[in-house]
């Protein structure tokens, strides 16, 4: 991937557009993925496909880890509603669902403490539906434990209710506080701006100055007018193609939706 340079990018588009700016962008944070990711949810499809290939382990692991945070809570209620519809024909599940439930709160923490460490606004859809498939399947579980396994709840077994009730009154917390933090990003293009700030300085320097190494050299060759090169040049880290070519960008958010 040595090749994929800003400067091989300018050798191999004729035409410079407005997807070719975005496509500089991203592949100017291609070494910073936090702020390439918040580049990566404003930018158009076509660049995102042909910026943002990779695939890290850490990344993998991450999509795993959420969904397993996403499942757990209804595979448990799903063995519940198992051993109420077969009765004796399987042990009480409980303790199962307690489980599997206290292994994704584990998953919820490390996503918390992520957020602490990057706070970043996130979509209104994407919160309502981790929390609800906490919160439903955890009710639907405890409801069944103390009315169909009340008289089982004996010898320890009711710490694993204690569990999944603490897992519900926690993304029951979550569903409140929303999509923000107090003081932290509002919107994703302040998630940009936040992911820029936790850049280190000198690897930010490193940055721009390879990206307007890359724009001088899209004036040199006539792909750009000068004064478009001036402007670019002029526009603070991450916001190159939110200036240059705001209308290529995603559908996600747009000044004019906030």
């Amino acid at each position: 991937m040595s090749d994929r340079t800003l400067t091989s990018l300018v050798d191999e588009v004729d035409e410079w557009g407005p997807v070719d700016w975005w496509r500089l962008e991203l592949r100017s944070f291609v070494t910073t993925p936090y702020a390439q990711h918040a580049l990566v949810v404003l930018a158009p499809k076509e660049a995102v496909r042909a910026e943002h290939r990779g695939v890290r382990a850490g990344s993998c692991l991450q999509s795993l880890a959420y969904m397993f945070l996403l499942v757990a809570p209804l595979v448990g209620a799903a063995a519940m509603l198992r051993w109420v519809v077969g009765g004796s024909a399987f042990d009480f599940p409980l303790a199962f669902a307690g489980v599997l439930t206290l292994i994704s709160f584990l998953a919820t923490a490390w996503s918390e403490y992520q957020r602490f460490r990057h706070p970043r606004a996130v979509s209104q859809s994407g919160i309502r539906t981790t929390t609800l498939m906490h919160i439903v399947p955890g009710l639907f579980t405890a409801l069944i434990a103390i009315t169909a396994g009340r008289e089982l709840l004996g010898d320890g077994t009711w710490v694993w209710l204690v569990v999944i009730l603490a897992d519900v009154v926690v993304y029951a917390a979550i569903l409140v506080r929303g999509v923000t933090i107090k003081d932290g990003p509002q919107n994703p293009h302040d998630n940009v701006d936040q992911s820029i700030k936790e850049i280190p300085p000198s690897t930010l320097s490193g940055i721009m100055a390879e990206r307007d190494a890359a724009i001088d050299l899209l004036v040199a060759r006539g792909k750009i007018p000068a004064d478009v090169g001036a402007e670019a040049r002029a526009t603070a880290p991450g916001w190159l193609a939110l200036t240059l070519a705001p209308e290529a960008g995603s559908a996600y958010y747009r000044p004019d939706q906030a």
